[in-house]
């Protein structure tokens, strides 16, 4: 991960929930980045853990209360407020989160929100009836509004024995969402479609013909663009992946849904075709399921629609096309072939034979063009987005065609 945070200064706000001693992790691992950090306690946040925990971390003291005198000469509240460069609020409660949505100024976290313009970011983490609440719903809607960035809870085992929605990002997480923050935006004014997941193709009422694909790594490479300034729509399948925030999602079903989608939303700029397509589908979808009477059965399968070769051939295609290739055997060959047939610019290609790629966060593939393989060491899907994005950056700045 390229480190965007150095030398940044990030003032975190600790609420008091089950979640806060995980905020000494965060303050040791933006430490490790170079961060400068200054940390505000809230007055519940004492009562789990010690301020000298996070004192003797810091090598420095923490601010909590609003009226300390001296505090007060050295760094008031307006002074936290405008020397950060981002506010983090890690846990955020539910009412912690209450106060932020509705202006409510009466301590020093909440008097230095108030007071600051600067990035804010909240990672809210409470018990799955609390964050379903439709109070604590309306209230993420309008922080959402205010341009503050909501890093969701995950799904999980909570302190209070329940299971569901409302765990703490992962610390790991939030650093890199912090990062991104702060990457630098040199894709704007770009579009960019990405498709991701599989295609399901109807057999009867109830059968169908798909893959195993998980949609991870399309959806990484929609929030990379994403994080560097690009509009990016992502064209999905059905997965089990939340949605990312802040970009056009479409769900679809099938080939022709996800053509007739990504043709509709011509001309853009970028087309990363990322979905594991079915590279054939039923001749004719039977009305009624098939029943088992019979030992065999004969179902006709015709090619479905070729959706990179079609883009890649309109007239509108984009200034920068990426397919991508899944083989078992003759990977670089085949990928080539496939590039040169299709008519893209770069072809990702990746052996789902020898490595186990459908559901996994890592992969290892082959950057190809018509010129040049690259074979990539094994990595996380994350940083195989993010490779592939810088790619995408240095061939726009290359040829000039940014905005």
């Amino acid at each position: 991960m390229t480190n965007f945070l150095a030398n940044k200064k990030i003032l975190l706000i600790v609420s008091g929930g089950i979640a806060s001693y995980k905020s000494l992790d965060l303050i040791r691992r933006l430490q490790e980045k170079k961060v400068r950090v200054e940390c505000i306690l809230t007055e519940s946040a004492k009562k789990f853990i010690n301020p000298i925990t996070f004192e003797s971390l810091l090598g420095k003291n923490v601010y909590s209360n609003l009226f300390t005198l001296s505090q007060e000469k050295e760094m008031n509240h307006i002074k936290l407020a405008s020397n950060s460069d981002a506010i983090v609020v890690v846990p955020c409660t539910a009412n912690f989160l209450a106060k932020m949505a509705n202006g409510i100024a009466d301590d020093l976290s909440s008097n230095v929100l108030l007071a600051s313009n600067k990035i804010k970011m909240i990672a809210p983490a409470m018990n799955t009836n609390m964050f379903n609440n439709q109070a604590v719903k309306l209230n993420l809607k309008s922080l959402s509004k205010m341009s503050v960035n909501i890093l969701s809870p995950k799904k999980g085992k909570l302190a209070c024995g329940t299971v569901g929605t409302g765990k703490l990002m992962e610390v790991e997480e939030i650093v890199e969402k912090i990062n991104n923050i702060f990457s630098p935006k040199e894709l704007n004014g770009l579009k960019a479609i990405v498709t991701a997941g599989p295609s399901i193709e109807t057999i009867d009422p109830v059968r169908f013909l798909s893959n195993f694909s998980s949609g991870i790594q399309g959806y990484e490479i929609a929030k990379s663009l994403h994080n560097h300034g690009a509009k990016v729509t992502l064209v999905t399948g059905k997965t089990n992946l939340d949605d990312p925030k802040d970009l056009e999602i479409i769900k679809v079903k099938d080939a022709e849904d996800f053509y007739k989608t990504c043709r509709s939303k011509l001309p853009y700029d970028i087309f990363v075709s990322a979905a594991a397509i079915s590279d054939w589908k039923v001749k004719k979808i039977f009305s009624e399921k098939i029943k088992k009477n019979k030992n065999e059965i004969n179902i006709i399968f015709k090619k479905n629609v070729d959706i990179l070769q079609n883009i890649s051939k309109n007239k509108n295609k984009p200034k920068l096309i990426i397919g991508f290739s899944a083989e078992t055997t003759n990977l670089i060959n085949s990928s080539k072939s496939k590039l040169f047939k299709k008519g893209c610019d770069w072809i990702i290609a990746n052996n789902v034979k020898s490595q186990p790629v459908f559901g996994s966060n890592y992969n290892q593939v082959s950057f190809i063009t018509k010129k040049n393989v690259e074979n990539w060491n094994k990595m996380k899907k994350s940083e195989v987005a993010k490779k592939i994005t810088k790619k995408i950056v240095n061939f726009f700045k290359k040829n000039k065609l940014i905005p």
